[in-house]
């Protein structure tokens, strides 16, 4: 009976392709693992997801090579990836390559290989000569084959089959080693007591006898690396004591780096009455090893970290595993060094901002149970933690959790939930400002409210003042209003310090000339271009298409371009004009590029090297600053410029978290919202810190026109480089879905994006509403149906429009 494997690859290809399983691999091959298979001309890199004996109808082609020793791929993680191919309609490669680090994945270079090495006197000189060199190298990148020799000749050679390309991982990741010195059995340890004494005694006491010295007081076994942070303990000094047969070092896998901080498990925090019935709840959840899904709804600083902390804690006690996702990276150095406190070297971090390298060891240090606790951001919901029994997400609300491209563009809370209840594990979502999606699950029991209503240690929540700019207009410092200027000078000279949010970057939002009008644009995307001062440059944050500040009118060519608006940096400017005697940081994408950046700038503020801390969004997010007593608020009817049903909930959620960034450590805050707009409900609500009016108010409106958490959104995004033709397959591909679904009130579009062109892509969207009951099966069939249907009436040509489908799309 012959034996095949279902293989899926990094590709939109939906479905498994089918290979046969030659005799000589049938004992290595498993689920999980990655293989080497022909795929059209070339040699791909898959992993296999199935293996049976079902023979298929067609013709198959054998699985060349199997590439792992270990499956890379846990059945769990199979299942979970399998849920978000189906729900979040994307290929199964996909998930799967989203859920594994570089060097275990799919990410490949293409390489040449010469078949023969027997040159076939029928090519010209030139063939030959390209085949002579290829042969005489183990191997070749293709794409520096074809740079070199062209496409043409390449493909020809590849056709006649006397060349073939493979795929390669681009980065074959090694385990880390490192010595590991022991003891040997020559000396007991009072003999080498003696041994050091003896050469005390002597004219010459060697360093090396120091050394050794030194070895007795720090303990054996111990890593090479951790040694020689001694000034005594270099590698002569070692090499000299193995010579005597005193000490033997093996090369062994290095644990994950440390984090180097401080570790004081004592200075857990008691817990008041509220934070002690949450955690109750949790505590009988993890010993009925059973799924359950809690939303701890806490005002900002009532210690919602305090419980995840105790909750961690009985897990591991039980011998579980935690995640704790956080929504942003510039969260991950506070809540890690709090964590870490506790926890310590249990803790493996996991964001975008770490190398390849310290990505992969810390995959591998939770794979095999070194480490029992992954914190980080969107993507460590895939961390390999054994025995998982609770996941926590941190600011569940945060649309840093949703995924937008490149695929899958699946939900970091959804798939939490997802893989807590594969698992029979516990998920806590936290947050000060829940979604309407989540805060109607919880009342639907979809999961079950806990609430702290009080900040402890008799911490009262900060005072807010709205200031209408309307009338401040005369009244105003620059970009301050005189209260907020006033407010922040007083707090300066008590030592405190202060936080200014405006949720735009750069310098101004734009330049345009001020005798004919022209704003320069982005030539790739339909956006102006946004002036960095520091660097005198126009820059497109969509595309990053940059240019230098033009001095003259591309237009009219007058020397009139001026800045208008203003950002982040422009702000920093005129804070630092405003308040000479203070020090001030800013912390937006610019300023946080580097790897350490975010912590760096944190570390400062928190020693108090800053007195003012200026920022856009990322600065309302979670930090935790006892000295901060000043809130300001620049301008907070940013997010309502956005075009989204959900610029209400957003605005409330983005004031309500930065005002609660303000008295957090027994001191009292003041918050200041600088708006054009201070009647609207969402400004109303966060100045009451009154979120469940707000969300009565909201889940009303939200009803009434059936949108989420009443309806579930299909985006459906077509883009191309040709205009006309992203639309007919826009109106083509809308009448398919009309036609599949039945209700064409169901349907909004097609219509051109809100930024109709991006990175020389046209692009246009329709959306969907469809019951928020529909699963993964319902989906899928919807979809597929769909995408069936349009096949048969799509307009020609339409094979170069691209289709993303997003499902729970944000907008």
């Amino acid at each position: 009976m012959s034996t095949y494997a279902d293989i899926v690859f990094a590709t939109a290809v939906r479905q498994p392709f089918t290979y046969s399983l030659p005799a000589d691999l049938l004992e290595k091959a498993q689920v999980g693992k990655r293989v080497w298979v022909p795929l059209q001309k070339h040699k791909a890199i898959g992993m296999i997801v199935n293996i049976h004996n079902k023979e298929p109808e067609f013709n198959t082609r054998n699985v060349q090579q199997v590439l792992d020793e270990k499956p890379v791929l846990s059945q769990e993680m199979l299942q979970l990836t399998r849920w978000i191919y189906r729900f979040y309609y994307c290929g199964w490669g996909e998930a799967i390559q989203a859920a594994l680090p570089l060097g275990l994945n799919f990410y490949a270079e293409k390489y040449l290989r010469a078949v023969t090495e027997a040159v076939p006197d029928y090519l010209d000189d030139h063939e030959k000569e390209i085949i002579e060199e290829i042969t005489g190298q183990s191997s070749y990148q293709l794409k520096e084959a074809q740079k070199r020799w062209g496409d043409k000749v390449i493909d020809k050679l590849v056709g006649q089959k006397l060349l073939e390309i493979r795929e390669e991982p681009v980065t074959k990741m090694d385990p880390r080693t490192d010595k590991l010195w022991s003891w040997t059995d020559k000396l007991s340890v009072k003999e080498i007591h003696e041994f050091i004494s003896e050469h005390k005694e002597s004219d010459k006491f060697y360093k090396w006898i120091q050394a050794l010295e030194l070895l007795t007081e720090l303990g054996l076994p111990e890593f090479q690396k951790e040694l020689t942070t001694h000034e005594l303990l270099e590698h002569y000094t070692l090499q000299r004591i193995a010579k005597e047969e005193l000490i033997e070092a093996k090369e062994v896998e290095a644990n994950n780096i440390s984090l180097k901080l401080d570790h004081d498990p004592t200075q857990i925090n008691t817990l008041n009455d509220e934070q002690l019935d949450a955690f109750a709840e949790i505590e009988s959840a993890l010993d009925r090893d059973a799924f359950a899904n809690f939303l701890l709804f806490g005002v900002t600083g009532s210690g919602k970290t305090e419980v995840y902390i105790h909750a961690l804690k009985k897990a591991l006690e039980q011998g579980k595993g935690g995640l704790v996702l956080v929504p942003e990276i510039g969260l991950t150095p506070q809540i890690v060094k709090r964590f870490y406190t506790i926890f310590g070297d249990e803790i493996a971090v996991l964001h975008s901002r770490l190398t390849n390298r310290e990505r992969y060891d810390a995959w591998r240090a939770l794979q095999k149970g070194e480490k029992r606790i992954a914190i980080g951001a969107r993507s460590a919901v895939f961390a390999p933690i054994q025995n998982l029994g609770i996941i926590i997400i941190d600011e569940e609300h945060d649309s840093s959790y949703k995924q937008e491209d490149p695929a899958p563009r699946y939900h970091g809370r959804d798939v939490a939930i997802m893989r807590a209840h594969i698992n029979d594990a516990v998920a806590v979502m936290g947050s000060a400002t829940p979604s309407m999606v989540t805060l109607h699950g919880a009342k639907k029991e979809k999961s079950t409210l806990l609430t702290l209503t009080e900040r402890p240690f008799e911490a009262s929540m900060p005072e807010v003042e709205v200031l209408d700019l309307k009338q401040y207009r005369s009244a105003m410092k620059g970009p301050v209003t005189i209260p907020l200027f006033e407010a922040t000078k007083e707090a300066v000279e008590r030592g405190e310090q202060a936080i200014f949010l405006y949720n735009r970057r750069g310098f101004s939002s734009y330049i345009q000339c001020e005798t004919c009008g022209d704003i320069p644009e982005c030539p790739n995307c339909s956006v102006s271009l946004t002036f960095h001062k520091s660097k005198k440059q126009l820059r497109c944050h969509y595309c990053g298409y940059s240019q230098y500040q033009p001095r003259h009118c591309r237009e009219c060519g007058n020397e009139s371009v001026v800045p208008q608006g203003s950002g982040t940096q422009q702000l920093e400017e005129e804070v630092a004009d405003l308040f000479p005697n203070a020090e001030t940081l800013r912390m937006d994408f610019d300023t946080t590029s580097g790897k350490d950046a975010h912590a760096n700038i944190l570390k400062a503020f928190g020693r108090k090297e800053a007195d003012i801390l200026v920022g856009t969004q990322i600065v309302g997010k979670g930090l935790d600053f006892p000295d901060v007593t000043v809130v300001g608020v620049i301008d907070a009817d940013t997010e309502l410029a956005f075009p989204s049903f959900r610029s209400g909930e957003r605005m409330y959620q983005l004031l309500s978290q930065v005002a609660g960034r303000s008295g957090r450590a027994g001191k009292a805050g003041k918050v200041y919202f600088q708006t054009w707009q201070p009647d609207h409900p969402a400004i109303q609500a966060a100045q009451e810190h009154d979120f469940k009016s707000f969300a009565r108010q909201e889940l009303a409106y939200r009803k009434m026109l059936q949108y989420p958490p009443y309806s579930r959104i299909i985006r459906f995004a077509f883009k191309g480089k040709k205009e006309w033709l992203v639309q007919k397959v826009a109106e083509a591909f809308t009448e398919s879905l009309i036609t599949t679904l039945g209700k064409s009130e169901a349907v909004l579009g097609p219509s051109p994006a809100a930024i109709a062109k991006m990175q020389n892509h046209y692009r246009w969207e329709t959306f969907i509403k469809i019951s928020p009951d529909n699963g993964a099966t319902a989906i899928e069939r919807l979809v597929d149906a769909t995408f069936d249907h349009y096949d048969q009436h799509k307009p020609k040509g339409a094979s170069s429009i691209r289709i993303n489908v997003n499902v729970d799309a944000l907008e």
